[in-house]
């Protein structure tokens, strides 16, 4: 069973903050709560990867989706579908047996209002185009031999490496960042961060007292975190961990 442990980080002045963790006993998704000292909306997260014991969804959906709000991520695109393979692929092998991020529930079957908080599929379309075409060509092409590989050969070891997330970039991602890399992370990050800030300031504003959870990407609870803490004076509170899955 997939138990809260009360040891995850808060943000230090200074300081980072685990998102996701990686270590030898496996990988944590950090569930972080935030409060205003106004009494304004708490805002709890709940960093997703994509795949992962199915435990984890369980306990993660349970409880963000008890909120009055949720935020879900999603978009419906054959690009996406076809970007996606490098980790749906993987999931044939019984090595590995972990499962797929699930959807979000349908309306009306949870207590929480659902909101959409993602592009839409051609407003991703719009943005994809605005990537080269060669690498674009080189994602579509990549994507399903890192999935075929990744079902023959990944462990889970192999997929935990590398997996940790902070909420600010690493070194290796500053140094790796690039005029081609930068359209690339426009269009599948930076412009459904900007849409996801969007719809969690209308909902700040609107609902002055509920609890929002906000069930996401792992990477982009890093534009979420700057925008509580830094922009709307929120400060953290209970901060647990939730296992996505054992090594």
């Amino acid at each position: 069973m997939n138990k809260l442990c009360n040891d995850a980080p808060s943000i230090t002045d200074g300081g980072q903050m685990q998102i996701i963790e990686s270590s030898a006993l496996g990988v944590r998704s950090a569930r972080v709560e935030f409060r205003h000292p106004e009494g304004k909306p708490s805002v709890t997260i709940f960093p997703m990867i994509h795949i992962g014991e199915p435990e984890f969804y369980r306990a993660a959906f349970n409880d963000a989706f008890a909120h009055d709000i949720v935020l879900v991520e999603g978009v419906r695109s054959p690009i996406s579908v076809r970007v996606t393979r490098s980790y749906r692929w993987l999931l044939g092998s019984r090595r590995i047996a972990l499962s797929l991020q699930p959807n979000s529930p349908e309306v009306g079957s949870c207590h929480a209002r659902i909101v959409h908080a993602d592009l839409s599929g051609p407003e991703f379309a719009r943005e994809w185009q605005k990537v080269q075409l060669w690498l674009r060509l080189l994602v579509y092409l990549l994507s399903p031999l890192i999935g075929l590989h990744r079902r023959w050969f990944a462990t889970r070891e192999s997929l935990a490496k590398g997996i940790s997330v902070d909420d600010q970039p690493s070194q290796k991602e500053l140094v790796e960042w690039g005029p081609e890399t930068g359209a690339l992370t426009q269009a599948i990050l930076h412009s459904r961060d900007e849409r996801l800030l969007d719809r969690l300031r209308e909902q700040l504003a609107s609902e002055p007292t509920t609890r929002i959870a906000i069930v996401y990407g792992a990477g982009h609870m890093r534009a979420i975190v700057r925008e509580l803490a830094t922009q709307q004076g929120y400060m953290t509170g209970r901060s647990d961990w939730l296992t996505v899955f054992h090594l």
